[in-house]
């Protein structure tokens, strides 16, 4: 088995913080990224990033500065969790 990449476990850092969020795993609540940066500890412009590779592999949705967990982003947190 192969060791995610940076890029997989920020990924993946983001929709858990996003999870966290969102009331424990409640897929389709909007939040703001300012508040997930606050809750990460980064950046605005870091996790804007983090979210734009996230809607690409479409764990999440991303409108203006807000963001929503999808199935697939709950998936992957919940994945995460059992391993």
């Amino acid at each position: 088995m192969s060791t995610p990449s940076v890029p997989d476990n920020r990924a993946r850092a983001f929709c858990a913080a996003l999870a966290e969020e969102t009331s424990g795993m409640s897929a389709g609540s909007w939040r703001m990224l300012d508040t997930v940066a606050s809750r990460m500890r980064l950046g605005f412009f870091e996790v804007e990033a983090i979210a734009k590779d996230c809607a690409r592999r479409g764990w999440t949705q991303l409108a203006a500065d807000t963001v929503r967990l999808k199935e697939e982003g709950r998936a992957v947190v919940l994945q995460g969790r059992r391993a």
